[in-house]
């Protein structure tokens, strides 16, 4: 066995003691004091809270659906007696605020909230599509009317559009907004689209198109005549037009191949037409962006001039505020994607990829959903810095439908199974 010298303890025992230093052991043992209780302070207060959390939930069914507006959020979906009805809940609480009575006849497609007005579709048996106005505040009704309704908060007005049986329009109304007082009235020639083009945000002009293409082009301001023209129409797989105020573009799909003209409101007259194989428009701010296998192309409305090109990309989305997403798949969970700017078509950023959606998060950003393998049965939640491209990584949340998502700023509202979940997301720390 080993034996390890430790010396002469009995000697080492009788060596006097080094004099203490009473000031410095008491001004050591306030230190450690304050330190355990600065430790207790921050053990008492908890962890910080979670950037991503849920707040309250309602119930919501693959059929119903919802629309935001500010800090209100508005679920039209079947009552307790199996009839449709439109809720308004507060969006940070989940208190209900109002509900609109089983007697409503409330249609089964979208509420517009417009300022202090919520238009709500209705279902008459006896005058079909209507219209009713109420109050955002209160749900106390307004008005109500025949016709599908849409509003120009701008204006304080709402165009109403009766359609036949053949869901074709037939008639044309404007009313205010508030008080639903009718401003004019005009039968139209049966129109199978209409739209409304605007200048400086204002609606200025309406443009009805029949299924043989004549067109007709109203004030709408006093609903008179400004213009009859015609425009090929018809013959072709499919036919729309869209406003890229203050122009007007229609796409006409025929066989495998799309083409967008783009008309002046005016007179009609044809400014100019894609010259290449494209799948789709789109309105790009002031630009207008055609895609296809060529890439997606910023073009001049008016001229149709090539602005920008992107040939590694195939697929654009508009944020509005003079960004795009672009991406080479229209599935955003395989593809990577890039940040763009509207008007030069510059990369902001980093690219991206393995999105399964994203959504509004109020001006200046984008929440990006994606699910995640670790942990399994989840969805991340990043925010992304429009301004800047910057992503921050905020968390994650129960896995759920991410495309069925909607933003608004502060939270995410999601549908899961019967249940519609509201989370609150915080600005990262």
């Amino acid at each position: 066995m080993t034996l390890i010298d430790l010396g002469d303890l009995a000697g080492a025992a009788a060596e006097p003691a080094a004099p203490v230093n009473l000031p410095r052991l008491r001004r050591l043992a306030l230190t450690v004091a304050a330190v355990a209780g600065l430790l207790a302070l921050a053990a008492s207060a908890g962890p910080p809270p979670a950037l991503v959390r849920p707040v309250w939930a309602a119930a919501f069914g693959p059929g119903d659906t919802m629309a935001l507006d500010g800090r209100t959020v508005y679920l039209n979906r079947a009552g307790a007696a199996g009839r449709l009805a439109v809720s308004a809940y507060d969006l940070g609480t989940g208190e209900l605020r109002w509900s609109t009575p089983d007697d409503a006849e409330v249609a089964d497609y979208g509420v517009l909230p417009a300022g202090d007005v919520v238009l709500v579709p209705t279902a008459d048996p006896g005058s079909g599509r209507g219209t009713v106005a109420v109050d955002a505040a209160t749900g106390a009704p307004l008005w109500r009317s025949a016709g599908d309704a849409t509003p120009s908060v701008a204006r304080g007005d709402a165009l109403l559009a009766r359609t036949d049986q053949f869901g074709v329009t037939t008639e044309l109304r404007l009313v205010g907004l508030r008080d639903g007082r009718e401003r004019w009235r005009r039968a139209i020639a049966p129109a199978t689209q209409w739209t409304t083009l605007a200048e400086d945000g204002r609606p200025t002009t309406i443009v009805a198109v029949t299924k043989t293409g004549d067109v007709t082009v109203y004030g709408y301001a006093d609903g008179a005549v400004r213009h009859r023209g015609r425009i090929p129409w018809n013959g072709v797989y499919s036919s729309t037009l869209f406003p890229a105020d203050p122009y007007l573009v229609v796409v006409r799909t025929a066989s495998a191949q799309t083409v967008a003209t783009v008309y002046r409101a005016a007179d009609l007259a044809p400014l100019w037409r894609s010259d290449e194989l494209i799948g789709y428009v789109t309105g790009c701010g002031e630009l207008i962006c055609t895609a296809g296998v060529r890439g997606v192309v910023g073009r001049e409305p008016a001229t149709g001039r090539e602005v920008w090109r992107r040939t590694d990309m195939n697929f654009v989305w508009n944020l509005g505020a003079g960004r795009l997403l672009l991406s080479p798949a229209a599935n955003l969970a395989s593809a990577t994607t890039v940040l763009v700017d509207t008007a030069t078509g510059r990369t902001i950023g980093r690219p991206f990829g393995g999105q399964q959606a994203f959504s509004a998060d109020g001006a200046g950003s984008l929440l990006l959903l994606r699910g995640t393998r670790t942990p399994p049965y989840r969805t991340a939640v990043n925010r992304l810095d429009l301004a800047t491209g910057r992503q921050t990584v905020l968390g994650t949340v129960d896995r759920f439908a991410a495309q069925d998502c909607r933003g608004a700023p502060g939270y995410l509202l999601c549908p899961r199974g019967d249940t519609l979940t509201v989370t609150a997301v915080a600005a990262a720390r």
